[in-house]
């Protein structure tokens, strides 16, 4: 069986060229079925003899006879008529290919302004600029107020010597008496007294202090205590005191006397001779806390250009060799 030849198309038809090929025959069909169904309405019209040019009615068998051929030829036309609808609504189905971009259009008008955005943060701080230069110097300030005294300088150098003695001059005459003071404040109940008068032998160290016991003669309120040594006397109560202390020595020595508040070494309460002396007292108020604690000692005091050395002196023994008073002025 051979194949049919069809013609070829020129130009060649598109897609869409096709598509409209084919609704079109789908149409030119549909009119075809139109004319189909007008003439079998005719043929009937015909029959029953509302056509004019017909002399004589049909039989009946003639009638029955169109009717079914009409009813075939309708019931073949329906068929027709649902292929073609099929056809056609495949051809409306068909995807279409899109065709290349065209070409852009002009710009449009520019939009109105939007509305503002919320700020940013803050960026990473930059780097530090360089140096300025240093600007002129700025007017004089007044004078600052007087320090305080500083404090007073060491000892002089040692005097000249005959025969390898010291010069010592003469002691001068007793000055006047100065007027009376104003009267101190009453000490308070809180009060004691101690005193050495065995006359014991005291080695004292070249740098440092040694204490003085104290067992003798104790009188102490209950404020104040001594530790089992009598070398140490502890105030209970505070508030401002009233201390005071004798030194006798059997015979002069280069030394010194001090008191130690609180293991502190208080220089207003130093003695420290130029010359050996074998006497030594003095007294200082001073303000205490509850607490803290005194001791009386002994102290090496060389001579100008001279190193300390360990020395053993004696207290008298006869009265008092050493005395410690203690007296609350003012409780705090």
């Amino acid at each position: 069986m051979s194949m049919p030849t069809f013609p070829k198309n020129d130009p060649p038809l598109s897609r869409e060229g096709s598509l409209n090929e084919i609704i079109a025959s789908i149409a030119a069909e549909e009119l075809s079925l139109s004319h189909i169904l007008n003439a079998e309405g005719e043929k009937l019209q015909y029959v029953l003899g509302t056509l004019p040019g017909l002399d004589e009615a049909a039989s009946l068998d003639e009638v029955l006879r169109i009717n079914q051929s009409v009813k075939d030829t309708l019931s073949g036309v329906m068929e027709q008529q649902m292929m073609l609808s099929a056809k056609l609504s495949a051809a409306l189905k068909a995807p279409t290919i899109p065709g290349p971009a065209g070409p852009a259009g002009p710009a449009g008008p520019a939009g109105p302004d939007g509305t503002a955005g919320p700020t940013g943060a803050d960026g990473p701080a930059g780097a530090a600029g360089a140096a300025g230069a240093t600007g002129a110097d700025g007017p004089t300030g007044p004078a600052g107020a007087a320090g305080p005294t500083g404090p007073t300088g060491a000892a002089g150098p040692r005097g000249g010597t005959a025969e390898g003695k010291v010069l010592v001059g003469v002691t001068g005459p007793t000055g006047p008496a100065g007027p009376t003071g104003p009267a101190g404040p009453n000490p308070t109940a809180a009060a004691a007294f101690a005193a050495n008068t065995q006359g014991p032998d005291i080695n004292v160290p070249s740098y440092s202090g040694v204490a003085i016991p104290l067992p003798d003669a104790q009188v102490m309120s209950a404020d104040i205590t001594a530790n089992p040594e009598n070398t140490m006397f502890q105030v209970n109560k505070k508030g401002v005191y009233l201390l005071s202390y004798r030194v006798n020595l059997t015979k002069p020595a280069q030394v010194g006397t001090k008191l130690l508040i609180d293991g502190i070494a208080r220089y207003t309460t130093m003695v420290i001779p130029a010359a050996p002396t074998a006497s030594f007292e003095n007294q200082h108020v001073h303000l205490m806390n509850a607490g803290e604690k005194l001791q009386l000692q002994l102290c090496a005091a060389p001579l100008p250009g001279l190193s300390p050395k360990a020395q053993t002196v004696t207290l008298a023994g006869s009265g008092t060799g050493a005395s410690l008073s203690i007296i609350l002025l003012e409780e705090k």
